[in-house]
């Protein structure tokens, strides 16, 4: 009978803990790297200290480890954002060197959305993604990161002038999750460090409990072709 009681209690836990992983709250901190402008080609003095200083700006800003983001999740959808601060804390660099707007993941229907403020038109814009606008190539280089075996996995995205860029992200199997910082998804495990130009976004924190995702988007909805043309200055708006 103890063996039944034993094995009952055994199965509940793992049924309870393996529920637990559905559902819950990701932080992440960001700090900068190395400057990616070649300042050699840049023949304006002035320029160049401007363009420096601004990036060491935007880099102490950032050289404290604490939660800069949050990505609160369910089973097949998050929702990343930055996590408001007191406006003591909102100085300009800090802002400047941030994510700004929400994304949003569906990974049943590979669907991004990216809510975000205008200031070219005044507005806020809800612009969605048709498919996944990346392609990962996953690499065998292996290394431990916050406890965590991690892999190596590269993908090239392009901006929205059309400049192209390398992306490396390292992430986990032994964290069931297909997410991570900004619109990056659909690696088989959790993203827990993420290098994107000068910016290294970092997993803090992992708390998986129960959540309400909330996916209210308020904004005018564009296709994200449309949201090309209007910053390539080709606009129907």
């Amino acid at each position: 009978m103890k063996i039944f009681q034993t094995l009952f209690i055994s199965l509940t836990f793992t049924f309870f803990c393996s529920s637990q992983k559905n559902s819950g709250i990701i932080t992440y901190g960001q700090n900068l790297n190395n400057f990616i402008i070649d300042t050699t080609s840049i023949d304006d003095s002035y320029l160049k200290s401007v363009l420096l200083k601004s990036f060491t700006d935007r880099k102490n800003a950032l050289s404290a480890d604490v939660d800069v983001y949050k990505l609160v999740f369910n089973k097949s959808q998050s929702r990343f954002e930055p996590i408001e601060r007191l406006s003591s804390d909102y100085k300009n660099a800090y802002q400047r060197a941030i994510t700004k707007g929400i994304y949003y993941i569906d990974i049943n229907s590979n669907k991004i959305v990216y809510s975000k403020y205008s200031g070219y038109l005044g507005k806020q814009l809800i612009i969605n993604y048709d498919k996944q606008p990346y392609a990962w190539k996953i690499h065998n280089e292996k290394k431990e990161i916050k406890g965590y075996i991690c892999q190596k996995a590269e993908a090239i995205i392009q901006n929205e002038k059309g400049v192209k860029s390398k992306v490396i992200a390292w992430f986990t199997n032994e964290i069931n999750l297909n997410f991570g910082p900004k619109q990056y998804f659909g690696l088989p495990g959790l993203i827990i460090e993420l290098h994107e130009l000068e910016s290294v976004y970092y997993l803090r924190s992992i708390k998986f409990k129960d959540v309400e995702l909330d996916t209210t988007k308020k904004g005018e909805e564009i296709s994200y072709d449309d949201y090309l043309k209007m910053v390539n200055g080709v606009s129907r708006f």
